[in-house]
C-alpha cells in the first residue's frame, strides 16, 4: 500500500503514539520479509494458528503495564486514535476499544436466506483496533480462555467474558480492515489521498 508493506502503516500509528516497544506478531512464512521491512526497535515474534494464539504470543514478550493491540490489516488508524484508546484507560476501566456505531439495518437470517427478524441497531457498535488493555487483565483473560477452551473473535471479548470493564471510544469510519480483495483498492486510494 502506497509503496510500503501493509503492516508498516499500522506500525507507524502505534510508534507515533509513543508505544514502545512495538511487538509485531508475524506468521512464520512471512518472518523473513517482516524482518527486512520492520523499522529498528520493532520486536518480532511468531504468530499462532488463530488471532487469539497470535496475540497470546505477542503478550509473552510484553512487560509494560498497558498494552495496545492493533491489527496490521488496519493501515488507516492514526496516532491520535491510538492515543485516545490509551487515554481512556482509567482506574475504573480494564480495556478500551475503538468502535463505530452501526449505521445499517441488520437482519437475522436463518436457513441461509430467510429473514427471521430485524435487529435493533441503536446499541450496536462495530469494534475496531486499536484497543488498549491493562496487560495483567488481558494476560489473565487469555489464560482463562485457554483453560476453558474458549476462542473469541477479539481480545475485548475475552476480557468481557470474565466480567471486566470495557469502554469504547469513537473510532473512525476510514479505519478499514483489509480483509477482502476489493478492500485493497479502497485502502490504496485512501492512502494516496493521505500522501497527497
Amino acid at each position: 500500500m502506497g509503496g510500503r508493506a501493509l503492516f508498516l502503516w499500522a506500525v507507524d500509528a502505534v510508534t507515533q503514539a509513543g508505544c514502545s516497544p512495538v511487538v509485531l506478531v508475524v506468521p512464520d512464512d512471512l518472518m523473513e520479509l517482516a524482518s527486512a521491512e520492520a523499522p529498528d526497535g520493532v520486536v518480532l515474534t511468531a504468530g499462532g494458528a488463530t488471532r487469539q494464539d497470535s496475540v497470546w504470543n505477542g503478550l509473552k514478550v510484553v512487560t509494560s503495564e498497558i498494552v495496545v493491540v492493533h491489527d496490521a490489516a488496519r493501515p488507516m488508524a492514526t496516532a491520535a486514535l491510538v492515543e485516545s484508546v490509551v487515554a481512556a484507560l482509567d482506574d475504573s476501566t480494564d480495556a478500551v476499544v475503538a468502535a463505530v456505531p452501526v449505521d445499517e439495518t441488520l437482519k437475522l437470517v436463518r436457513d441461509g436466506d430467510l429473514v427471521s427478524e430485524t435487529i435493533d441497531r441503536s446499541l450496536l457498535w462495530r469494534a475496531q483496533t486499536p484497543a488498549a488493555f491493562r496487560t495483567d487483565v488481558l494476560r489473565a483473560a487469555h489464560e482463562r480462555a485457554h483453560a476453558d477452551a474458549f476462542v473469541g473473535t477479539d481480545e475485548s471479548q475475552l476480557v468481557e467474558r470474565y466480567g471486566r470493564t470495557i469502554r469504547v471510544v469513537p473510532g473512525t469510519r476510514d479505519n478499514l480492515k483489509v480483509t477482502f480483495p476489493e478492500d485493497f483498492s479502497v485502502v490504496e486510494a485512501m492512502i494516496e489521498t493521505r500522501l497527497a
